[in-house]
């Protein structure tokens, strides 16, 4: 059965491994993974070693198998990785679901994410969890030392009441 706990500070060079394997497998064939994997690299052990207060962890058995941040512990949800010899085995699902729960939990009505406008596979996996793609940009990205091509997404997370009639959207 999987666990989901809090990352702890000895695990940030477990973290960016396991998110730059999941990067790379998302990324494989659109961009060059040559070019980027220095810079990617160091985004990754950087935000594991800064960030891993804000960081949720799937683990089976004692292994990790996944993890997701919200990095402003606000309602966006900055990561989430799964790593490839672990995907489609329900990790991301329960890291989520978790996610959601504490952003709901702070009272926020909706959960944000971004992901690169090419990775079809996490927006497909998005969309059959709730999310819909609200915005499109180009924006620098520092970490990678290029600008990057996004779709934000949006789940609301809470009904909506609309005039006393009670909606689910």
């Amino acid at each position: 059965m999987a666990n989901i706990r809090n990352a702890r500070e000895d695990e940030a060079m477990e973290l960016a491994a396991i998110g730059m394997r999941a990067w790379e497998s998302a990324v494989a064939g659109w961009i060059d993974i040559g070019l980027l994997r220095r810079n990617a690299e160091r985004a990754f052990l950087s935000f594991t070693v800064h960030n891993f207060l804000t960081i949720d962890v799937a683990e089976q058995g004692g292994q990790v198998a996944a993890w997701a941040a919200r990095e402003r512990l606000d309602n966006h949800i900055s990561d989430l990785w799964v790593d490839p010899i672990w995907q489609s085995q329900g990790f991301g699902k329960l890291l989520l679901a978790r996610l959601e729960s504490e952003i709901e939990g702070q009272g926020y009505d909706v959960a944000t994410i971004e992901t690169h406008s090419q990775n079809e596979k996490a927006i497909e996996f998005l969309r059959h969890h709730g999310y819909e793609i609200s915005w499109m940009t180009a924006s620098w990205s520092p970490q990678l030392d290029r600008d990057v091509d996004t779709v934000g997404l949006v789940k609301r997370l809470q009904p909506v009441e609309t005039q006393g009639v009670y909606s689910e959207f």
